[in-house]
C-alpha cells in the first residue's frame, strides 16, 4: 500500500482534562499517515488523482482550532471522522498521531503520544 505522511503539525490547542490546561492551551504535534492507491497519480501527475495534503493539512487544522477536548484521544477521534467523511472512497487506511508535551505529570518524559487508526 503506498502512503502519504504529514509529520509533526504543530498546533496551539485549548486541550486538557485540567482547568488550566484548557485556559492556558498547549502546543500539540500531529502526525497523519493516508494508506492509498498512489499509482494512477504517479502514472498522469494529477493531483486529483490523489488525496491532495494540503487540503487534509486545512482539515486538521480547522479541526484543532474549533473543538477542545479533554483527552487528545478525543481530538485524534475527531480528527479520524472528518477526515473519514471526505476521503474514504480513496483511502483504504489512515493513522493518527497526537503528541502533548505539557502533561502535568511527577515525570521526566518527553512526551504522551496516542495513535488511532481506522481502516475503510
Amino acid at each position: 500500500m503506498d502512503k502519504i505522511r504529514i509529520n509533526n503539525l504543530k498546533f496551539y490547542t485549548h486541550n486538557g482534562v485540567l482547568k488550566e490546561e484548557k485556559r492556558l492551551g498547549q502546543q500539540l504535534e500531529i502526525d497523519i499517515e493516508l494508506q492509498l492507491s498512489l499509482r494512477k497519480a504517479g502514472e498522469t501527475d494529477d493531483v486529483s488523482q490523489t488525496v491532495n495534503y494540503a487540503e487534509v493539512n486545512e482539515k486538521i487544522a480547522q479541526h484543532t482550532s474549533h473543538y477542545s477536548y479533554d483527552l487528545i484521544e478525543g481530538l485524534a477521534s475527531g480528527i479520524l471522522d472528518d477526515l473519514e467523511s471526505t476521503y474514504s472512497k480513496q483511502l483504504k487506511k489512515i493513522i493518527i498521531r497526537v503528541r502533548k508535551y505539557s502533561v502535568p505529570m511527577p515525570s521526566i518524559f518527553d512526551n504522551i503520544e496516542i495513535e488511532m487508526e481506522r481502516e475503510f
